[in-house]
């Protein structure tokens, strides 16, 4: 079966347009959740095509690491208000000519105007099976008359994949959706990577000194993720922490503004920027590390927050449904803070801190079950429901 993987965010949401250059060297070798699923449905012997639509104007196909394909599709996109109008009527054409299902990855991506989300399901209705992998967000921020068109969009699906269990609880009372179309279903990790391991033998695997103690941000560093709150809390504490590190792993636009913070607070010897790494090393920072942070405004559930969970690091998250299900003081495993609530994060690492016995939770049940091959055959069982409807 071909099966077209479509992320709905114009650039993929990157500080940076697509260009050839940036989808070979990060794209191609990042491991978003885009190329997970297509992972798990090229071991069921599918063949899946993951789509990044772009203000690139050549149409141009990618190989991504795991051997997928990856086509980079151009899109149009009109400013309006704050809020810009995006379509594609190529991705629209690609997928009618080649594809016998589509999966797009969504959650609120416009508060204002409809989004990609909309547009491909407005456009496919009736001409192949579709299914909305829906990440949620804050549905309280939608204007009255977009709420009535994500409606539309997702009484249109013929499948609901959903990851938290309090935005299934959103599609249903918000958005009526009924329990027949919404399947529970996390994305796929890699547990032989993401695990407890002893904390020295991880500073020794990452040549970090084992005495001192270490915060971790790992992702882009862009807007929106929470850096700069965690930046002016962390330059607030550093007295009170003398021995603690704060570590930030990934690249973007906001690296600059950084380094200025650094050169300006004097924290050249306490904030470390290690630029992108593979997961083959940032699973041993994981472990390394005391918490982690996952504060920003997006919606979903992130990987990191999964993998940090099966890593056993306390998470300190932003307040999200999907979040919630993992990160929470009954499982022992972090702490959840509104997102820009710099009191409620300086509280929470103190908390996690100083009574650290209180976050030493075992990883849940549902994470362990999170195998790249049985999330493919959860997918395939999906599909031939689909395909028979």
């Amino acid at each position: 079966m071909k099966i077209a993987l479509i992320s709905v965010f114009l650039d993929d949401g990157y500080e940076h347009i697509l260009d050839d250059k940036f989808m070979e060297d990060v794209i191609c070798q990042e491991d978003h959740h885009y190329h997970r699923t297509a992972h798990s449905l090229k071991m069921r012997n599918h063949e899946p095509v993951v789509f990044y639509i772009s203000v690139e104007k050549e149409l141009k196909k990618f190989t991504h690491k795991y051997g997928h394909t990856i086509i980079r599709v151009p899109a149009k996109r009109i400013p309006f208000f704050h809020e810009p109008i995006v379509y594609s009527p190529k991705l629209i054409k690609e997928l009618e000519n080649h594809f016998d299902l589509s999966l797009i990855f969504s959650y609120y991506v416009m508060y204002k105007v409809p989004d990609m989300f909309d547009y491909i399901i407005r456009k496919l209705k009736g001409k192949m099976p579709i299914i909305g992998r829906w990440s949620g967000g804050k549905h309280q921020w939608l204007f009255p008359i977009r709420k009535r068109i994500k409606k539309n969009s997702l009484e249109n699906c013929n499948q609901i994949i959903c990851a938290g269990k309090d935005e299934i609880n959103v599609l249903k009372n918000i958005f009526d959706i009924p329990d027949s179309k919404i399947e529970f279903l996390i994305n796929p990790h890699n547990l032989e990577l993401f695990k407890n391991r002893d904390r020295i033998d991880a500073c020794k695997k990452l040549q970090i000194s084992p005495v001192k103690k270490y915060f971790l941000y790992v992702g882009r560093l862009v807007k929106n993720k929470g850096i700069e709150e965690l930046l002016e809390v962390f330059n607030e504490i550093k007295s009170e922490y003398p021995n603690m590190n704060l570590i930030l792993i990934g690249d973007g636009l906001l690296k600059e503004e950084i380094l200025k913070f650094i050169e300006k607070n004097n924290l050249n010897d306490r904030i470390e920027l290690k630029g992108r790494l593979s997961h083959d090393i940032i699973c041993y920072y994981y472990n390394a590390c005391s918490i982690l942070f996952h504060i920003g405004t997006s919606g979903g559930l992130p990987n990191i927050v999964v993998e940090g969970v099966a890593s056993g690091i306390p998470v300190i998250a932003s307040e999200n449904n999907a979040n919630r299900d993992f990160v929470n003081q009954d499982l022992k495993t972090g702490i959840i803070i509104d997102a820009g609530d710099k009191i409620g994060l300086k509280n929470a690492i103190k908390e996690i801190i100083e009574i650290p016995d209180n976050f030493s939770g075992e990883v849940p049940k549902i994470i362990k079950e999170l195998s790249f091959e049985r999330y493919g055959e959860k997918l395939e069982i999906l599909f031939k429901k689909c395909l028979k409807e």
